[in-house]
């Protein structure tokens, strides 16, 4: 008698009994102690098989035997079923494998990239690209395709950001960030034809149709009248506190904004005046290079050692608003600048604009200002030889630079101070 679902819900295991019931044409139903199972028995080159249907109740009978006609029409086309699911499951995990997002995650699995680096790559993928071409197969995207997300990208639009404390509109987008996004989409791709999963990069074209980079003036250096006005813009702000150290420090260091708001209090020795970074927290993070030794001036040991009464417990200098196990936003310091409004363009990283134009005309030997805002020597040879430190020269420049700072901010019209015997 043809089995029905009631009958498959009464029957039990036996234990060394009869525990495979037959409905017909090869559908029968395993019996387990703990489960159900449709198996279907056929023969193919007079050879017996079973194949396994699925397990009851999540397959009924009416399904079951579907599946088992599927398998025999396949058997009248001389097709092993079990052959052609396994075939199935590659198809579909390649599939799955080759879509766009998936791609996406090997690539950023294999960068190198600072955490805050990282967060704003992704995140902004994760805005922009991936909700128009993560679904597809990479071969089914044109350049056609990936042009009219990155031309909808440059067209800049709001964004109310919900995270954190109370909502903020943020303009996101904009010519130099599509520009940005094609070279990640590109890089994307290039995995993608490494691994056998692309043939062409739709990305690459793209370049000369692409709306060009608008001229962005934040990293001039400024001039000695403007660092003084944002020292005393500093001095005078009314926000948060931990914003305020961050940007001297970044001014006293020369230290990119995301190594400074990362700071974290067992890499300072206040007694000595040193800051000793790991190379891992640096943009460049060659263990060869070894940890990045800062030789702190007496203004930013005196500021440490206040701040250290207040906020010295173990973890981060400048904590995260919301989360003390994180830091603060490097973004933060330019949205204090903002508040400002000195009248001139300016972002954090021009403070390393600024410092090197002037210690260059001010003479400081050039190999003792790149050392000091850790750039890797472009000559390969010079790279694997010359490995000084220059750590008592950059320790007079930096006292000197800090002084400078001070000098300015009172308004002087200072003329700069020569370097010293020391850096000399």
């Amino acid at each position: 008698m043809p089995l029905t679902n009631a009958k498959v819900e009464k029957l039990k295991y036996v234990e060394g009994g009869k525990n495979k019931h037959p409905d017909y044409e090869g559908l029968l139903i395993d019996v387990r102690p703990t489960m159900k199972v449709w198996r279907y028995r056929y023969r193919l080159a007079g050879k017996e098989n079973i194949l396994t249907i699925g397990r009851f109740p999540d397959v009924e009978v009416d399904e079951a035997r579907q599946k088992r006609n599927e398998a025999r029409k396949l058997l009248a086309k001389g097709m092993d079923p079990n052959l052609a699911r396994r075939q199935e499951k590659i198809r579909q995990d390649n599939g799955n494998r080759s879509t766009f997002e998936a791609i996406f995650h090997e690539w950023v699995a294999a960068r190198d990239w600072a955490p805050a680096t990282k967060r704003n790559r992704v995140s902004q993928l994760e805005f922009h690209v991936l909700p128009h071409l993560g679904p597809l197969s990479v071969k089914e995207i044109s350049p056609m395709k990936v042009l009219e997300v990155l031309r909808r990208v440059e067209q800049p639009t709001e964004f109310v950001r919900k995270k954190g404390r109370g909502a903020r509109t943020l303009a996101v987008g904009g010519p130099n960030v599509a520009r940005r996004l094609r070279q990640y989409i590109a890089g994307i791709f290039d995995v993608a034809i490494a691994t056998g999963r692309a043939e062409s990069n739709p990305a690459g074209p793209l370049r000369v149709v692409m709306t060009p980079a608008k001229e962005v003036a934040h990293k001039k250096p400024l001039t000695p009248t403007q660092v003084g006005a944002l020292m005393r813009a500093l001095d005078t702000y009314r926000g948060d506190p931990k914003t305020v150290l961050a940007y001297k420090l970044m001014w006293w260091t020369l230290l990119r904004p995301g190594e400074v708001v990362a700071a974290r209090w067992e890499e300072f020795d206040l007694v000595t005046g040193a800051w000793a970074i790991p190379r891992r927290r640096m943009k460049t993070k060659k263990a060869a290079m070894g940890d990045h030794v800062i030789p702190l001036p007496a203004q930013a040991v005196s500021e440490l050692v206040r701040w250290k009464e207040f906020w010295g417990s173990a973890g981060y200098l400048f904590p995260h608003r919301d989360d003390d196990d994180k830091p603060m936003l490097g973004s933060s310091l330019a949205k204090a600048f903002d508040r400002f409004s000195l009248g001139f363009a300016y972002s954090p990283h021009a403070t390393r604009t600024t410092a090197s134009t002037m210690l260059n005309d001010l003479g400081f030997r050039y190999d003792v200002i790149e050392r000091q805002l850790d750039h890797e020597d472009r000559n390969a040879n010079r790279r694997a030889y010359n490995r000084a430190t220059y750590l008592a020269e950059r320790k007079a420049m930096l006292q000197q630079w800090a002084d400078m700072l001070e000098a300015w901010k009172e308004g002087a019209k200072v003329v700069p101070l020569q370097p010293s015997n020391a850096a000399a």
